[in-house]
């Protein structure tokens, strides 16, 4: 079967976007991760209420506060609401990249990267990098570890505890985030600002953005560099394949082991 010859880079006149939608963009996601902190702080009060009641949450003095803060019982169900909450903010991130492209100036989801590419090559470039990512990864936390720091959890430890929220973590990491995050951040940032300002530049903003919103989500400035890195990695091969299915498959894979190191 002949292979399909495909562009190097993201094809520029299918990309009607401009950075004004982008930065637009940016702000509705940016105030989506702020209301999902917000409503992560309203779920907590009324969980510790359900639990308690108002009087005897009233009672607590700073102490058994704290215990019944640090609780099993009280941690796993936060654990599941912020797990619905963050599956909810990957479908606000798809909706507003559709949003300011396919929906906007009705261009295509070609357009978002959904495009045909040369497996063999990809498959090859895809392996690249994951090595890569997984090598500049391991290398961030000796170097954090020689630093004397403790190196940022991949997953926080209360997310795996349960099976129900192992269940809900591994749909968040290894399908949905995958999904979204790549037409977001690559299909949509990359190649916006990619398409105007060079795909240098587009790989360098649209990473620094993907790797705050995990700060903001995560609430853990030590990922800053391995995902500000992972976003460079994956703007490289999006823009090397020309479609955006390599770079959601990558996300998957490296997801999923990033998850079963947690795990096991």
């Amino acid at each position: 079967m002949m292979e399909v010859k495909v562009s190097e880079e993201p094809t520029p006149d299918l990309i009607p976007w401009t950075v004004g939608d982008i930065a637009r963009g940016v702000a509705i996601v940016i105030g989506f991760v702020f209301l999902l902190v917000i409503l992560t702080v309203v779920v907590a009060v009324v969980i510790a209420i359900s639990m308690l009641g108002v009087e005897g949450l009233a009672e607590l003095d700073p102490e058994g506060l704290e215990q019944f803060l640090t609780s099993a019982d009280f941690l796993q169900r936060l654990v599941i609401a912020g797990l619905v909450a963050s599956i909810a903010l990957q479908g606000g991130i798809f909706f507003t990249a559709w949003l300011f492209s396919v929906s906007k100036y009705r261009c295509g989801w070609r357009a978002l990267g959904f495009r045909s590419f040369n497996r063999k090559r990809a498959l090859l470039l895809v392996l690249v990098v994951l090595g890569v990512g997984m090598l500049l990864n391991l290398l961030y936390e000796l170097l954090i570890v020689h630093l004397g720091m403790e190196p940022p959890p991949a997953v926080p430890p209360e997310f795996t505890q349960g099976g129900f929220s192992l269940v809900m973590l591994s749909l968040l990491a290894v399908l949905v985030a995958p999904f979204a995050e790549e037409i977001f951040f690559r299909g949509f940032i990359f190649s916006g600002i990619g398409n105007r300002y060079g795909y240098g530049w587009g790989a360098i903003l649209s990473a620094l953005i993907f790797a705050l919103v995990h700060v903001l989500t995560l609430w853990q400035l030590g990922v800053l560099v391995p995902i500000f890195l992972l976003g460079l990695l994956l703007a490289w091969l999006y823009m090397r394949t020309g479609s955006i299915w390599p770079c959601i498959f990558t996300h998957f894979a490296y997801n999923t082991i990033a998850l079963l190191f947690v795990v096991i």
